[in-house]
């Protein structure tokens, strides 16, 4: 299973539409959430490992990139 990173110091996450969110400071996935509603955080391998949906609690650190995606894509 690999990682995908992306430009060390900060976060990228993938939104519908190829938006990229940029972040500067580690966030939850929660926060995430909270200003996406219906959506989760997965990671760029999910398709492959379906168990990989990241948990709200979960820190979303520097040099990683994530997907934002709606909840009905996922099941």
């Amino acid at each position: 299973m690999g990682v995908v990173t992306g430009k060390v110091g900060v976060l990228k996450l993938g939104n519908r539409g190829r938006f990229v969110e940029i972040y500067k400071q580690p966030i939850t996935a929660a926060d995430v959430m909270r200003k996406n509603p219906r959506h989760c955080v997965i990671r760029p391998d999910v398709f492959q490992y379906p168990w990989i949906v990241v948990r709200p609690e979960s820190v979303l650190h520097l040099g990683r990139v994530f997907f934002i995606v709606p909840n009905h894509t996922l099941k």
